[in-house]
């Protein structure tokens, strides 16, 4: 069976301030380098045949140090990118709650059902990224990849993969570049084997707060 590493970007700025991090294009922070480049350290021997990332700069530096390691081109794939935050960009939960109190409540009840202001439908984004790695998964099904989004993205994914109710997806972590290594079976079904492994960052360790 083929095995996907589904990965996390490395640290950002915003990560360490508790603000929503969608689409706003921000580069790794140093801490973020230095994870990017243990997790490369750490996949250099996973015979990986080819690597995926979101078109952000957080995923694609990331996806570059892992490529770097490897041989490997870095295969850019828009429908990987984070969730729209729109409104809520760059702001922290706890002003989100307070300006936004009305939608915030729904967003945390069932976040599938809410439009986020000036943003998209969480469906929307599990629509576009889980078929996206669907796509990409059963194209390799004897191989081993690594894919580079988001948090929110990957435990969205990791909720269809694992036939959870994706409204329930905060439930699982999801810490900056961390991996997850979802095998691929014959059938093309999917099985999670690990979920949120980070043991290889040793000193490059950082991690956001936020509950998006």
């Amino acid at each position: 069976m083929g095995k996907v590493y589904l990965i996390r970007h490395g640290e950002v700025a915003w990560n360490r301030e508790n603000a929503y991090v969608g689409v706003t294009d921000l580069p790794l922070n140093d801490t973020g380098r230095a994870q990017a480049a243990s997790l490369a350290d750490y996949l250099k021997n996973k015979n990986l045949s080819a690597i995926y990332s979101s078109n952000l700069s957080r995923a694609r530096e990331t996806a570059e140090n892992i490529a770097s390691r490897t041989g490997l081109t870095v295969q850019v794939v828009p429908e990987l990118h984070e969730v729209n935050y729109g409104d809520w960009e760059g702001v922290n939960e706890q002003e989100i709650a307070r300006r936004w109190e009305k939608e915030f409540h729904e967003w945390r009840s069932e976040p599938m059902r809410v439009r986020i202001p000036g943003g998209e439908f969480l469906s929307e984004m599990r629509d576009r990224a889980y078929g996206t790695f669907r796509t990409i998964a059963r194209s390799h099904p004897d191989e081993n990849i690594a894919i580079v989004a988001h948090k929110t993205v990957n435990r969205v994914i990791l909720c269809c993969v694992m036939d959870v109710d994706p409204n329930r997806y905060r439930r699982i972590g999801q810490g900056n570049a961390c991996v997850n290594i979802i095998e691929v079976r014959p059938d093309g079904s999917f099985m999670a084997d690990t979920i949120n492994e980070r043991c290889f960052l040793h000193d490059a360790e950082g991690e956001d707060s936020a509950a998006t």
